[in-house]
């Protein structure tokens, strides 16, 4: 019984994350990373990271800024997989930010 909602839930987790890389490889200047985990990760121009997560942070958008870490991290961000309502929101204020 446990196994069928699982499995519901894991299939919608892939579909809305297909969605949201093709949404984000979409967008001009947005480098997004396929995934098999329930987050993507993308990179965004040089230098624009800490900019492009403190506007999302500013419109209530909490993501993962990963550039601090740098080396292949640097200028990435993480979001991770969530409803079709809350990628939504994220998609738009991630346009108004760039």
């Amino acid at each position: 019984r446990h196994r069928e909602v699982l499995d519901r839930q894991t299939g919608r987790i892939r579909q809305d994350r297909e969605t949201l890389l093709a949404a984000l490889q979409g967008i001009e200047g947005i480098t997004a990373f396929p995934s098999q985990a329930n987050f993507l990760l993308f990179r965004v121009g040089p230098g624009q990271a800490g900019r492009v997560f403190a506007g999302l942070k500013a419109a209530g958008i909490l993501i993962k800024n990963l550039d601090p870490a740098g080396g292949l991290l640097r200028d990435c961000l993480r979001v991770t997989v969530g409803t079709p309502e809350e990628n939504a929101a994220f998609l738009s204020a991630l346009r108004e930010v760039l």
